[in-house]
């Protein structure tokens, strides 16, 4: 029977620092899709923002069938260089090249900017996100198999993504006061663009070149859907998984209606990129309070008191409007420094149930559990953007046109309202999570006398 190698021991600071390089370049690759295309496909270039919201979320969900697909098929890939670095590398060249054609649209491109060209380009750029991030995630919960020195991964991983997001927002800043370009949401959008263009393959390239994975157990013999129907058994993760996906749709749902908010109810289009620097700033801050807080009392813990966080906070922007730009500022701090927990914990107790799963077949199915949590996570993403926007323009507002009082209301609400009753979900969800230090320290335990029981039981044959 074969018996994972122990890595339990800590990890090196160098390793997790160039683990965690990826994180950055597909964060800038990535997050403007959220925060800057609807609304400068919708106000720039003139798009229909209803069909702006459809098509980002038509986009996502081409990955109902890619996700899964490359989530088995990474945990099956033979060759030398490992199962899980030649997607990496093949995802990191697809995305390089769709991040640029979405973020600079005039600059190369003689082709009308469309309804067809955002829907071909994103396809494209979440394709190759896929292919850089089930993999890459699956690697990283293979790194270690100690409970604690997984959040660290996970932080340290984490930590790199919001640095990303800070740049997404500090480098059109900093543009801006040095050159007069990069103020606005259309200029900033560019310039991350062209950064992706660079660091994407860069950055991911060292991490390919310094880190080995870890062969931690057998490549996979059950077919797909088996391993469907083990996912959907366990009820450790599934309690995990919707937890997170209901956190991730109201963080979804807000980051979709994020720019029209500012710009209309409080006003603060021009500083935009300050106010959010403040949330990320935020977010980089709390990172290491919140893995040390965890080790003090858990993961679980630690994460129910950041949603509960999000709970309380989020009404507050209810109270916002015309020039309150300090007022926004503190709210979206407080919304950074729980967001710090929400990452950086959930993924590494996604690592802890993945662990259980494959001791319990004695078979590599990280990729497949990847996929799985991934495509949940564009789902949401998609349905956020699929739904919040159109509702939006139902309710009457459209950002070319003027909005009256009663739009703008409808704007606050909508902003606020479905968000907060996401978060309050997930809260009372994990609630009833299970996995503690202490008994995946007992069911591994006890996967090992199994293993030398089957062992014994072939030796004595």
């Amino acid at each position: 029977m074969h018996e994972p190698k122990s890595v339990s021991e800590r990890l090196k600071h160098r390793t997790l620092v160039m683990f965690g390089l990826p994180e950055y370049a597909v964060y800038l690759g990535s997050i403007p899709v959220i925060l800057y295309l609807p609304f400068v496909y919708s106000k720039d270039f003139g798009l229909d923002l209803a069909q702006v919201g459809l098509i980002l979320m038509l986009a996502r969900i081409s990955d109902v069938v890619t996700d899964p697909l490359i989530g088995y098929l990474s945990d099956r890939t033979p060759g030398r260089i490992g199962r899980r670095k030649p997607w990496i590398a093949g995802g990191a060249i697809l995305m390089m090249i769709s991040a640029f054609q979405l973020f600079n649209p005039t600059v190369l491109n003689e082709l009308p900017i469309g309804n067809l060209y955002l829907l071909g380009w994103s396809i494209l750029l979440w394709l190759g996100w896929t292919m850089i991030n089930i993999p890459y995630y699956a690697w990283g919960a293979e790194l270690s198999d100690n409970y604690y020195e997984r959040t660290r991964i996970t932080g340290w991983r984490q930590a790199f993504g919001f640095l990303g997001n800070v740049s997404v927002l500090s480098v059109p800043v900093i543009s801006q006061h040095l050159f007069d370009y990069g103020g606005l949401p259309r200029e900033g959008l560019t310039i991350i663009g062209s950064m992706a263009l660079v660091a994407i393959p860069v950055l991911i390239t060292i991490t390919l070149l310094c880190v080995p994975e870890r062969e931690a157990y057998p490549k996979p013999r059950s077919p797909i859907l088996k391993n469907a129907r083990v996912m959907f058994n366990n009820g450790s993760f599934m309690l995990l998984f919707f937890g997170f996906m209901l956190m991730s749709l109201g963080t979804g749902w807000g980051s979709a209606t994020f720019m029209l908010f500012a710009a209309y109810v409080v006003e603060a289009e021009e500083h935009i990129q300050e106010i959010l620097l403040g949330y990320y700033g935020a977010n980089v801050i709390a990172l290491p309070l919140w893995v040390a807080l965890s080790e003090k009392i858990g993961k679980k813990p630690t994460w129910l008191i950041g949603g509960a966080l999000f709970v309380f906070i989020t009404p507050t922007f209810l109270l916002l409007g015309p020039g309150d730009l300090w007022g926004f500022f503190a709210c979206l701090a407080i919304y950074g420094i729980a967001g710090g927990n929400f990452g950086a914990i959930s993924m590494s107790m996604k690592a802890d149930v993945i662990e259980i799963a494959s001791r319990k077949s004695s078979e590599n199915i990280s990729g497949s559990y990847i996929a799985v949590w991934s495509l949940g996570s564009k789902l949401v993403a998609a349905l956020a953007l699929g739904t919040a926007l159109p509702f939006l323009q139902f309710l009457g507002f459209d950002p070319n046109q003027t909005n009256g009082p009663a739009q703008i209301d409808a704007l606050r609400w909508v902003y606020v309202l479905p968000p907060w009753f996401f978060y309050a979900i997930s809260v009372v969800i994990l609630w009833r999570y299970p996995i503690s230090a202490e008994r995946l320290d007992r069911l591994k335990e006890a996967f090992k006398r199994r293993d030398a029981r089957r062992a014994s039981l072939v030796s004595g044959g």
